[in-house]
């Protein structure tokens, strides 16, 4: 015992903290041996591997029918199922494992650090993270780059330096061309960057981020635009929610739309409904070239007409879907088990009342905008953004397709659940900070000052 008790605390404590995060890896792998047994395919799938046989910097693999990075994850590793499934399962266990350590960082209080350590670990065990893992889809590259976005944004707040830029721009592109709705996102940060230069709290430096951001959204909407990725969406959402409502319709009629007999025949259908009637019916063929040269503009011009209406949906159904509670888990390989108990799942990821606590949410957001919290604390600035682009985040996948929507919809509600948990860390450790300060008491393990 007694060259143990020589070894500086410190050193026990990140000995901890590796042998914890080395269990993790481990549970993660062997959790994820059972399913790679079983990988699951979807109907989705299909077009994926279709656009990974062809060659990179070709028009049909980068403004293909799906954005390119999944497919090209599926070319590198030679559309081996199996290879790219345990491809994804290792980026998602580092990406996490690189949050739980730049979230801990973060934080100024010793046992809030340790805490949130373990924490972010647990949260990322849950099943609609780790269960996407063994599945050809988008979902798990898309929260791992997630994942590790909110770290890079963590690592530039302690301190501008050109390593942490370039790799937030990296991954930032990576998460864009993921899903064409994590473009809006970046987009969206890019107007929030814009907000915060023009209130003079940001450094002009940040202009590059801004910039680089909606350069990245500009190619994302172009590739989107020039693949018509746009239009299979947009056709189930004119058959599910604007064809069987009639001042949707007039809306669209006024715009231009040719409203016939075999159009309205199409009302609460998808886009593939009647033997894909949208895209093949003689009947539509008017219809076909008002949607290619007004369609995108005239759903853009309805959302923004009543802004409000625009909102009520998203807002009626945000319990639902936010929570995740229906989203089906047959999407997952039959062979994946859960790793957290359902109870403990509950407390993390709570699926009751979720309007009244986004709302305590934007208070706490509130308050520390008015107490300027970041200058106590940078990371403030990004559980601030978090926070304040879940709706938007929300909001654009809600209007962003009807098909699927509870799968699509989940990056916001993970993003939302995550938000909490950290707001929640920091609000701690800025009361403990301050408490501790004020007693003049200091403790040097993880301990930095908050002008750092």
């Amino acid at each position: 015992m007694k060259p143990l008790a020589n070894i500086p605390r410190s050193t026990l404590v990140y000995m901890l903290l590796v042998f914890l995060l080395a269990a993790y890896a481990m549970l993660r792998v062997l959790n994820l041996s059972q399913a790679v047994q079983k990988v699951k395919a979807t109907a989705d799938t299909t077009s994926y591997v279709r656009i990974s046989q062809e060659a990179v910097f070709g028009n049909k693999f980068l403004t293909g029918s799906r954005p390119f990075i999944f497919p090209l994850t599926l070319k590198l590793f030679r559309n081996d199922a199996e290879t790219v499934v345990w491809a994804q399962g290792l980026i998602s266990i580092i990406s996490w494992s690189i949050l739980a350590v730049s979230v801990a960082y973060s934080l100024h209080v010793p046992f809030l650090q340790f805490t949130a350590f373990g924490l972010i670990l647990i949260f990322s065990l849950y099943r609609y993270i780790i269960g996407w893992d063994s599945v050809l889809l988008t979902e798990s590259l898309s929260l791992s780059f997630m994942a590790l976005l909110i770290a890079g944004w963590l690592w530039l707040a302690n301190g501008w330096r050109w390593g942490k830029v370039i790799f937030i721009l990296m991954v930032s592109f990576l998460w864009a061309f993921a899903r064409d709705t994590n473009a809006w996102v970046v987009f969206m940060v890019a107007l929030f960057l814009l907000l915060l230069l023009g209130l003079r709290v940001l450094d002009r430096k940040y202009l590059i981020l801004s910039a680089a951001f909606m350069f990245m959204f500009f190619l994302s909407n172009l590739s989107a635009d020039l693949g018509d990725r746009w239009v299979f969406p947009f056709q189930n959402i004119l058959g599910r929610r604007i064809l069987p409502n009639p001042q949707a319709l007039d809306f669209f009629a006024n715009c231009g739309m040719p409203v016939s007999p075999a159009l309205m025949q199409l009302a609460g259908g998808y886009a593939n409904s009647a033997e894909r009637a949208f895209y093949e019916d003689p009947a539509l063929e008017d219809y076909r070239l008002w949607l290619h040269q007004t369609g995108k503009s005239c759903y853009v011009k309805w959302l923004l007409a009543d802004p409000l209406e625009s909102v009520k949906g998203p807002l009626t159904e945000f319990n639902a879907l936010i929570s995740m509670r229906d989203l089906q888990p047959f999407l997952f390989s039959n062979r994946f088990s859960p790793v957290l108990p359902g109870r403990l799942e509950a407390i993390l990821f709570p699926r009751q009342g979720l309007l009244i606590v986004f709302a305590f949410v934007w208070g706490a957001v509130l308050i520390a905008i008015l107490t300027r919290a970041w200058l106590q604390n940078k990371a403030w600035w990004v559980v601030i953004g978090m926070s304040i682009l879940v709706f938007p985040h929300y909001f654009i996948t809600w209007h962003g397709d009807v098909m699927g929507i509870y799968r699509h919809v989940m990056s916001a509600g993970i993003q939302f659940y995550l938000g909490m948990w950290v707001l929640v860390l920091l609000v701690l450790d800025s009361v403990l900070s301050f408490k501790a300060s004020q007693a003049g008491f200091t403790n040097p393990l993880f301990l930095r000052n908050a002008e750092q």
